[in-house]
């Protein structure tokens, strides 16, 4: 795997993210009912589409504390990764 390939899958996410804004401007408080494909035969899930958002932001960070425990565990100590506690500068896009 290459930089160039994660950074697709991070354009590609991005444009999931902008569907799923426009397709459910105005119904973010509205139940969604179906079955996960993961779970087959687990039964069907309510959620609205913002217990969805928060969802999917939530597990992002469970992965990311698991990079960071590996990383540990393998002897490399990772910068911060606050960005709240970071100079501007630090996580600034360049081009």
């Amino acid at each position: 795997m290459q930089i160039e390939d994660i950074q697709r899958y991070f354009q590609q996410a991005n444009i999931y993210v902008d569907t799923v804004f426009e397709q459910f401007t105005d119904k973010f408080d509205d139940i969604i009912e179906k079955e996960p494909s993961w779970k087959v035969g687990g039964g069907a899930v309510r959620k609205t589409p913002h217990q969805l958002l928060i969802h999917s932001i939530t597990h992002e960070f469970h992965h990311k504390g698991q990079i960071v425990a590996m990383l540990r565990l393998l002897g490399y100590i990772p910068n911060n990764t606050d960005i709240l506690g970071l100079p501007e500068k630090a996580f600034a896009i360049h081009k």
